[in-house]
């Protein structure tokens, strides 16, 4: 049984985004609300060549990544030094800093201590799904503790 044929959308579902409230200046007296921010335009800038990945790997931490956050990734034809790349090896997404290139090698250092580094001639030929343009990162307590009075 195809799960895709049991989803019935809401009306007000079909969008994907509402704007929120955007506050921009905390020297102001009091709050005005009266922007709005949609995060699909400032995250997104090519949202054909866009995805979202979600952070699985726990070994991204020292980088500033957690597991949950929400990676924004978008497909380009040309790389820039410092650029996250995330690639797919082995079915899993890998994240690559994108370090140098030199004595015609590009070299990529992988983000995982536990992946290898990646020096190639060619990094068309690597299996690269996109750049990282943005990071969503939740914050949210890792453990509740509750004390007693």
């Amino acid at each position: 049984m195809n799960s895709m044929n049991n989803t019935v959308a809401q009306p007000e579902r079909l969008l994907s985004y509402r704007p929120m409230p955007l506050y921009e200046d905390i020297q102001q007296s009091h709050l005005n609300f009266s922007k709005k921010l949609d995060l699909n335009l400032y995250c997104v800038k090519r949202p054909q060549q866009t995805c979202f990945i979600r952070v699985t790997n726990p070994n991204l931490l020292a980088w500033g990544i957690e597991v949950d956050d929400m990676l924004v990734v978008e497909k380009s034809d040309q790389l820039s030094i410092g650029d996250l790349i995330v690639l797919e090896i082995n079915a899993q997404f890998q994240i690559y800093e994108f370090m140098i290139h030199q004595n015609n090698e590009f070299i990529f250092f992988a983000l995982d201590s536990t992946q290898e580094n990646i020096k190639t001639d060619n990094w068309l030929s690597l299996p690269i799904v996109g750049t990282v343009t943005n990071t969503i990162h939740q914050i949210k307590p890792k453990a509740r503790m509750t004390f007693a009075a």
